[in-house]
Formats: C-alpha cells, structure tokens, sequence
C-alpha cells in the first residue's frame, strides 16, 4: 500500500513530513540522511517516503519499498519551449503524464534531473529509460487538478489521505 498525503495548507516540507511521521506512523523523533544527490530517507524507521510540490500543494507519499512521487497542476501553462525540447512520439502524449512519470522515477532511483533526463523517452503510455522500458511500476492519478505519478519497484494501491488543516 502507498499512503499519499496532501494538503493546500502553507507549509515548509519539513514540518508537514514530520507531523505526518509523528501522527501516522509512530516515529515520535524522525532522523534523515540524504544520498548524493539529496534524496532523503529516513534512518531510524524501515519506511520510505518522498515528496512533491506544485502551485501551492504538497504532496508526500509513504511505502514500505523505496518510492518516487511527483505532481503537476494541470492548469500550469507551459512555455512552448518546453514541447520543442520533446521528440515526435513524445509530443503526442499528454505533457503532465509524461513529465511526472519522468521525475518520479529519477527520484524513486536517487538520481539528478541533469543526469538522467536526457536518457528517459516516454511514448505509448510507457516510460524508457536507455531504450529500454524501465523496471518499475508507475500508478498515475489525478487529485485536485493534479497529475500525480507514483513510482515504486511493484504496483501496490495508492491511497489519498487529504490534510486540510495544519496547526
């Protein structure tokens, strides 16, 4: 199971993970350590977790396996820039699917946008990485004007857990 929460609430990512932690989960005083490339995980639990923000919302999503989430609002306008960058096939797939499947999983790997972009090509609903389709699941969801991509070694249900208020 991967527990999505959510809220439109202002709020550093820090403190929204560490109540989440702390009320859901159990884990009273969270410790973290980053990989090389920033990805943080958690050091004193066997959960993984990841985070995502756009226009406003933060998104953080839970699992028992390592994990890669992104999210898009929709209603984003994009500068055309941004499609003359895609390849042929990839202009016929819808952007906010293609883009989230993309980060969520350089993040589910603890990769670098700068690295590993250049090497992954979506097309046909499917996402490649070096030519070949990649080993992972990806969920895709919408929420609240979002595209959301969930990434994680096997498919497993996702469940959306909404924070509306944050002390």
């Amino acid at each position: 199971m991967t527990d999505i929460y959510f809220t439109k609430a202002p709020v550093t990512s820090g403190a929204f993970l560490t109540r989440i932690l702390r009320e859901r989960y159990g884990i009273s005083e969270p410790a973290f350590a980053r990989n090389v490339h920033g990805k943080p995980r958690l050091i004193n639990a066997p959960l993984f977790f990841n985070l995502a923000h756009t226009r406003g919302r933060t998104f953080a999503a839970f699992s028992a396996e390592e994990i890669g989430l992104d999210a898009e609002d929709r209603s984003r306008r994009l500068p055309r820039a941004v499609f003359d960058r895609l390849d042929p096939a990839e202009r016929q797939e819808d952007f906010f699917r293609l883009w989230t499947a993309k980060e969520a999983f350089i993040k589910y790997c603890g990769g670098s946008l700068a690295a590993m972009l250049s090497d992954l090509r979506f097309a046909g609903g499917t996402l490649f990485y070096g030519g070949a389709p990649v080993p992972a699941a990806l969920s895709f969801l919408e929420r609240d004007g979002c595209t959301v991509c969930v990434c994680t070694a096997h498919p497993a249900p996702v469940m959306f857990r909404n924070v509306q208020t944050y002390p």
